[in-house]
């Protein structure tokens, strides 16, 4: 190729950016006329090192390998709350409890919108097969030869314990690391031991870990079979007892109660369900390696924090390695690949590759039936299924609470970010938020005070289990006891008296939080146009995850389905009554 003698004279593969790196090893002979305007200048910069290559000029290469960090590390400057009491609480709905707020120095002039809609919606949005297939180039040449593949599975990450085939599992030997931790790279490999020999561990890499090498498919195999033995082992979580001994008191709920608890057991997500998701997880895996050689695949969403339901889709994340600078551009381009795949072996009749801001892969697979929501990099996915599996085994009304919500929500069509309503992640979130400081005292705590090691780190935790069972908050007991069905009633008088002009819902800090105080939060992905009507901070990286419902119609008319429900259900306790409500209650 055309930089190979430059690459063997400097010894230094930190000398290059992402897109140079990918395209050199993916491509031959790739001109210098086709980098843009600042690489051409870092690409002469490096020619003029490596013709006077001399012992001390690999230490002139820094300036280039601080461009790189700050490609690869973005902080979220995130402060953490005051540990949360989960007793005592002195909590009703004219005194709100604050926490220490978090830096809000920076000028509002000095922020600028992520997108020129900054309400747009994650899934509103075109797809590929409605438009056609997408370019083979999005600005950077990607090849997806045989011998184009070859090259590329000399960056194979590294594979740990658990190995990057584990369906929701962060592993132990994967290190997307920065110059900031690690001051060197080798060969594409991310790793921890900056100090070791390079030589050594590139040969061992090509030889153990090469996703194309047929040991590493083998080892690839085993380990995801393990893996599938490994969280089947933990279907039990979804086990559904059919009479809990605190369901019923003989008080004026219990038939509400037993009607709540009926069609929870009905519809929430069973074991064998569980079983057979994981089982497709690892035929994906699988298949996905035929056109990527390094990768993760995670299970994320309903499926594994406990809050699925019998139809629910299966969320999925792709954790693939940096090749541009542009992390949207990466994703449609894997994505997309998988989606040639998938049809080329017939998994799946028409897979839609949906062009928003985190685009997604939609299928369904043809053998189950069910359908499959992939994104890629998106691992915000990853921490908030950790969170919200840690809240459901926290106590038992909280899995029931949710799904029941979310089944009402669909029953009177508000449960859709498409159609400008409210996901089914953002009801979880306001009816945990309500456990939280709607009720006194609370059902819940606060998680991110209380266990702020978990959940209040800047740092994805890359051996991170979402099924994690927290050692310190395993016996916790609530100090509230109140019933299924008054909880139900008590969360639609919550959000119908919501004072939503002046609010948002914060689960991170267990309280409501100004919407200016969120709106102007300094995070990568916060953008203060999304803070309009219904706000909801999404707990890790401070979004608005009910950005969606930005027509004051609609939110209008969510604030009304929520009203009448509640006046409904007070009526007359009857839960069949709001599947769905009828909007003229309020006028008898």
């Amino acid at each position: 190729m055309e930089l190979d003698s430059q690459i063997m004279a400097a010894n230094n593969i930190n000398m290059f950016h992402e897109t140079m790196f990918f395209d050199i090893l993916s491509q031959n002979g790739y001109s210098v006329n086709q980098y843009n305007s600042s690489e051409k200048d870092d690409l002469n910069t490096i020619n003029n090192k490596v013709n006077n290559c001399k012992p001390d000029c690999v230490n002139n290469v820094e300036m280039i390998n601080q461009n790189v960090t700050q490609l690869v590390k973005l902080p979220l400057n995130m402060m953490p709350p005051p540990p949360h009491k989960i007793v005592n609480y002195n909590n009703n709905n004219n005194v709100i409890k604050r926490y220490q707020p978090r830096d809000n120095t920076r000028q509002r002039d000095s922020y600028r919108p992520i997108s020129p809609k900054g309400y747009d919606s994650d899934e509103s949005c075109t797809t590929y097969s409605s438009r056609g297939t997408p370019p083979d180039s999005y600005g950077v040449r990607f090849n997806n030869s045989r011998n184009g593949m070859n090259r590329l599975s000399d960056q194979t990450i590294m594979f740990g314990k658990y190995s990057q085939s584990s369906p929701n599992v962060f592993h132990s030997n994967i290190q997307y690391s920065s110059s900031a931790q690690h001051n060197s790279h080798s060969n594409g490999n991310f790793n921890k031991n900056s100090g070791s020999n390079n030589t050594a561990r590139q040969k061992h890499n090509h030889h153990s870990y090469n996703g194309h090498n047929k040991n590493g498919m083998d080892i690839m195999v085993r380990r995801a079979h393990g893996l599938v033995e490994r969280f089947k082992s933990r279907s039990e979580l979804m086990r559904i007892n059919p009479n809990p001994p605190e369901l019923l008191n003989g008080g004026p709920w219990d038939q509400l109660n037993q009607a709540i608890w009926d069609v929870f057991s009905s519809k929430a997500q069973k074991e064998k369900t569980y079983e057979c998701k994981i089982s497709l997880w690892k035929n994906i895996f699988l298949y996905i390696r035929k056109c990527l050689s390094s990768y993760g695949l995670f299970m994320v969403g309903s499926t594994m924090s406990g809050f699925g339901l019998e139809s629910s889709d299966i969320d999925m994340c792709l954790l693939t390695k940096p090749c541009t600078n542009d992390p949207r551009l990466d994703s449609l381009h894997h994505l997309n690949s998988i989606r040639h795949l998938l049809i080329k072996y017939g998994l799946t009749d028409v897979p839609e590759l949906i062009l928003a801001k985190v685009p997604i892969l939609k299928f369904k697979d043809k053998e189950t039936g069910f359908e499959i929501d992939l994104n890629c990099n998106n691992s915000v996915g990853i921490r908030n299924t950790h969170l919200l599996h840690s809240y459901a085994r926290l106590d038992w009304r909280v899995r029931p609470l949710v799904i029941i919500v979310k089944l009402w929500a669909q029953a009177n069509h508000i449960n859709d970010a498409k159609n400008m309503t409210v996901s089914s992640y953002s009801w979880a979130l306001m009816v945990i938020h309500y456990l939280q400081c709607g009720v006194t005292p609370p059902v819940l705590p606060c998680l991110h005070g209380l266990v702020p090691e978990k959940f209040n780190s800047d740092n994805v935790n890359h051996t991170m289990d979402v099924q994690e069972e927290i050692a310190s908050i395993k016996n916790f007991k609530s100090d509230n006891r109140i019933c299924l069905g008054e909880l139900l009633i008590g969360f639609f008088q919550y959000y119908s008296m919501f004072n939503y002009n002046q609010y948002a819902i914060s689960v991170r800090a267990g309280c409501r939080l100004p919407i200016d105080e969120c709106r102007y939060t300094k995070a990568p992905k916060n953008d203060p146009h999304q803070w309009k009507y219904l706000c909801i901070e999404e707990p890790f990286d401070f979004t608005n995850t009910a950005r969606s419902v930005f027509d004051v119609e609609t939110f209008r008319h969510i604030k009304e389905i929520i009203s009448c429900s509640y006046q409904e259900l007070l009526r007359t306790k009857m839960l069949n009554n709001i599947l769905p409500v009828s909007l003229n209650q309020n006028q008898r």
